[in-house]
């Protein structure tokens, strides 16, 4: 399965969609190669970290995330997730929704036992029908669980304010959700890296 954790893929991925849109290679010009990171954690902490991020800025969720981390001595598992205390997880700055979100994922953990490797192995839509089904888990915090947990080559969060407005930006113009992944087509199967320059635009 392609991953886009490998610089060769990232660059194969530009050669692909340059041959249908030219476009692309202005936007390496100005922006580079695409540089995505594989988040550390897998997809359980994944899901916790995009949980945290839900509707506040990137800075406040890096600091809620890493108070997160502090609360644990050694690696952060559901089941020391699921025994730590409401008043402890709000001690960091989360709600009360998100605190019972992260409680979700713990538990969807804990009864399925899967492991990252489950994961990699999952084409795109059954793993978004496996996780759709936890509590505070929607589509767009599945997409970054596919791009920045897995590094899959073909995700387009329409759902993402900063693709809203990279899009806007690029072409000066607005667009619905459903008007966005018509645009996005001749970017597949590499739309995440379309997604990675818009990401850079709206910055």
């Amino acid at each position: 399965m392609i991953s886009l954790f490998s610089r060769e893929e990232v660059v194969y991925g530009i050669d692909c969609l340059a041959k249908k849109n030219p476009l692309i290679l202005k936007l390496q010009d100005k922006y580079g190669n695409p540089n995505i990171v594989r988040q550390h954690g897998g997809v359980f902490l994944g899901l916790i970290r995009a949980i945290i991020s839900q509707q506040i800025n990137t800075k406040v969720a890096n600091s809620i995330y890493k108070n997160f981390g502090v609360l644990y001595d050694s690696s952060v598992t559901p089941d020391l997730v699921l025994h730590t205390g409401k008043h402890q997880l709000a001690s960091i700055g989360l709600s009360r929704q998100k605190i019972e979100y992260i409680y979700s994922v713990a538990r969807f953990f804990e009864i399925n036992k899967y492991i990252d490797d489950d994961f990699c192995s999952m084409e795109d839509d059954r793993l978004r029908e496996e996780l759709i089904g936890i509590r505070g888990v929607g589509n767009w915090t599945i997409d970054m669980i596919l791009i920045f947990s897995l590094g899959r080559a073909d995700i387009f969060p329409v759902g993402d304010f900063g693709i809203k407005r990279g899009l806007k930006l690029l072409f000066n113009q607005q667009y619905n959700n459903r008007e966005m992944i018509e645009v996005s087509k001749i970017w597949k199967p590499y739309r995440t890296i379309f997604s990675w320059y818009l990401w850079k635009i709206s910055s």
